[in-house]
């Protein structure tokens, strides 16, 4: 029998302790949470209970669930690499420290296809770490798993695509109308609790006179440093600046309309009509 060679032996003893090492790791998993600001409050999202499926799934497999880490309020549109929740993960999995990543859903790992798949594949690649959906029975170890997930992932940026359309259209819709068309409540206005707009008594003030200044010719520094001297704090509660001044006398809003530009598929949409709400200044 020949005499295996020096550099042979090496990668034997190097293919053995690899072997050992996924071994031990094979039963060992994390758990990953992640829930968007929007979907906190819907039912079936929360983060408890994407904690709890993970749980009784990693209990009925066999699988010790060595830790869980969450995303909260973090939107599926960010790189996973670039959420502090998911960064942790990836450095357990460059640690070797587990195999299996469970996600209640794919569409807690990303909604978007490509953010999915290509971050799927970069665990399993690099770090020999397989995802499971333990409420989709998928295992992204599995040729077949691999097919179904990009499936998934295709149909979940699919439905986000179709909300984003939806909810785009219903405010042309309200813009339409000469409704408040959603965005940041402008200084000076309160939200009527109905997707309308009320007069703030006590900012209201503070625009008109920003108007009155304007009209009898003051610069916006001007303007800016009379505020700053009275003490007036600006819409974020800090120092005014000429950049805040000018925004604020460029919206519309004050003479008591409404204004949009909505893009969709390259066509834009602009709306410029009175609105609804009452106005501030004349």
């Amino acid at each position: 029998m020949a005499t295996s060679s020096a550099r042979a032996r090496l990668a034997l003893r190097r293919n053995a302790v690899q072997t050992a090492q996924r071994e031990e790791v094979r039963a060992l998993a994390v758990g990953y949470l992640r829930v968007s600001t929007d979907e906190q409050a819907q039912r079936g999202n929360s983060l408890p209970e994407q904690e709890q499926a993970i749980r009784a799934y990693a209990t009925a497999v066999g699988l010790d669930l060595v830790q869980v880490l969450a995303d909260p309020g973090v939107s599926g549109t960010v790189k996973p690499a670039e959420r502090p929740g998911f960064s942790q993960v990836l450095q357990l999995a460059a640690e070797r420290r587990f195999s299996v990543l469970l996600v209640k859903r794919f569409d807690r790992l990303a909604r978007n296809i490509a953010l999915a798949v290509t971050t799927s594949a970069e665990l399993d690649t690099d770090h020999g770490v397989t995802i499971r959906s333990v409420t989709e029975a998928i295992d992204t170890g599995s040729p077949s798993g691999k097919l179904i997930f990009g499936v998934l992932s295709a149909m979940a940026e699919q439905e986000r695509s179709v909300i984003i359309e939806r909810t785009k259209g219903g405010r042309m819709q309200k813009a339409g109308r000469g409704g408040f068309a959603g965005g940041v409540i402008p200084y000076g206005y309160l939200s009527d609790g109905k997707g309308g707009l009320l007069i703030d008594v006590e900012r209201a003030p503070i625009v008109r006179r920003i108007f009155d200044e304007n009209g009898a010719g003051r610069t916006l520094k001007s303007i800016a440093d009379s505020l700053n001297a009275d003490g007036v704090p600006s819409p974020k509660g800090k120092r005014w600046w000429p950049s805040n001044v000018s925004y604020l006398l460029n919206n519309q809003v004050y003479s008591g309309k409404v204004e949009y530009v909505f893009v969709t598929d390259g066509a834009v949409t602009h709306v410029n009509r009175q609105g609804a709400h009452a106005r501030i200044v004349r």
